[in-house]
């Protein structure tokens, strides 16, 4: 099923992103199908073009670039595995780790991730430990 614009409700429709399109230049995306009047989007998989999570409004696609801002590092650093970081988190938010996708989570989600990410590179800096916390 086509996802539904967070913005304005209506239907998004599949594109690719042209010339003009900055950082969607070339890329599968959904936009709303009220464009120009309404321009929602959400990501797209390059393969097979099904949505990336779930849409959401401006604030909420804000918390999400935080959120993998806080917690991209994790894995990114080398000090640990991707997978295991997404495990810390499953177990540090308390959902099964299938549901652990930032791009599902609301504006609160996002904002515990943020917080709970900050807390944990804190305390691995001050214990000089590049492993997962227990």
């Amino acid at each position: 099923p086509r996802p539904t614009c967070a913005e304005c409700g209506a239907p998004m429709v599949l594109r690719v992103g042209g010339p003009t399109a900055g950082a969607l230049a070339g890329h599968r995306f959904y936009g709303c199908s009220r464009f120009p009047h309404c321009r929602g989007t959400h990501g797209a998989h390059q393969e097979t073009g099904e949505p990336l999570g779930i849409p959401g409004d401006r604030a909420t696609k804000d918390a999400r670039i935080r959120a993998h801002a806080a917690f991209d590092p994790l894995w990114k650093d080398g000090s640990m595995r991707r997978n295991d970081a997404y495990y810390w988190l499953s177990r540090a938010l308390g959902i099964p780790r299938k549901d652990v996708h930032i791009g599902l989570f609301d504006t609160e989600t996002c904002e515990r991730v943020v917080s709970l990410c900050e807390q944990y590179l804190a305390m691995r800096r001050l214990s000089g430990a590049d492993r997962l916390l227990e």
